[in-house]
């Protein structure tokens, strides 16, 4: 009995001190991802490495809405690409958790990019196309120029195999900087 509370109260207490003075990250980068808030149902994350916005149908014509980020990729030096994922995806949802996570590897193939995510279900993928967008799977990634539109370059979630950051991120890297 005294062995089974001493053990209770021994993991409490190791419990408690990692909760009261939790152990800082060893990252390179220190940069806080900080949540901003825009218009009401644009999500937006951005750090000085990267920025990812999120676009919903209900703020305006997507052409339009890709023209501005565009330009605010540009003015903030940063590639603006357009990223189609959906909630229920499994690699989406592994980018997601590795970027919330602050993966590093993921940090920095991230680097640079402006990241315009688009939610498949929200913008009504139909026989393969979302708008002037065609793809079979998710998520996909489309490079585009100052105004907004494709420049051809497309990598989606079949170039990697698990999705582990050690798959997506040499693959990104690569689509993001010829890396």
């Amino acid at each position: 009995m005294n062995k089974r509370l001493l053990l209770v109260l021994g993991t409490a207490f190791l419990l408690s001190c990692n909760f009261l003075f939790p152990q800082k990250g060893t990252s390179i980068r220190e940069t806080p991802i900080a949540a901003q808030t825009q218009p009401a149902d644009v999500e937006t994350v951005t750090s000085t490495e990267f920025t990812i916005v999120r676009l919903r149908p209900e703020d305006g014509d997507l052409q339009t809405m890709l023209a501005q980020e565009a330009q605010k990729a540009i003015a903030l030096g940063q590639m603006p690409v357009a990223e189609f994922d959906a909630t229920w995806c499994p690699p989406c949802q592994a980018i997601d958790a590795a970027i919330k996570s602050k993966n590093e590897l993921m940090l920095n193939a991230y680097s640079g990019t402006y990241i315009i995510k688009l939610d498949v279900d929200e913008w009504g993928w139909d026989n393969g196309k979302v708008r002037d967008f065609s793809f079979t799977g998710i998520p996909v990634y489309f490079k585009l120029d100052a105004e907004g539109h494709q420049t051809g370059e497309v990598v989606d979630g079949n170039a990697w195999g698990e999705n582990i950051p050690e798959n997506m991120a040499p693959v990104m890297n690569k689509f993001f900087h010829g890396e």
